[in-house]
């Protein structure tokens, strides 16, 4: 005895397949466009792109940065982060706050004002941080 089974109709098929491929046309002309591709770059994440040229700690009371942005927007570097050698992790803000403003393609001095004690010989670790998220991070050594 033979089972009974049917299969969907070959009109039914093909109109499937007819707005399967209209759907997935649809989905590339959108990415071609930029109309999907445009929303997903929205918002994701910092424009600008920060460079340290060179630093040292400068004998008194800050390590003294010399820092390229090589993206595309004003970078503002509002805080820093000095790790010491023992592990503990400062937090200074950048000019009380207002930061330092570096156009693209330019290089500013960013002055980290430590709070504690700096030990000659040791080395530290200075991440640099703007308004848009961008960072960086060099190592200094006193």
């Amino acid at each position: 005895m033979r089972a009974l089974r049917k299969g969907i109709s070959p009109i039914i098929a093909t109109v499937l397949l007819i707005l399967i491929a209209i759907a997935a046309g649809i989905v590339i002309y959108a990415f071609a466009t930029g109309w999907i591709g445009g929303r997903l770059n929205e918002g994701s994440g910092p424009q600008a792109v920060l460079v340290v040229e060179t630093g040292y700690w400068n004998g008194k009371n800050a390590f003294v940065l010399y820092v390229r942005n090589d993206g595309g927007v004003v970078a503002n570097i509002t805080r820093a982060y000095i790790t010491n050698p023992d592990g503990s992790i400062d937090k200074v803000d950048i000019n009380n706050g207002k930061g330092v403003a570096i156009n693209p393609g330019n290089v500013a001095e960013v002055d980290v004002k430590n709070q504690t004690i700096v030990i000659a010989g040791y080395t530290y670790k200075i991440t640099l941080v703007s308004t848009d998220g961008a960072e960086v991070t060099y190592t200094v050594r006193a």
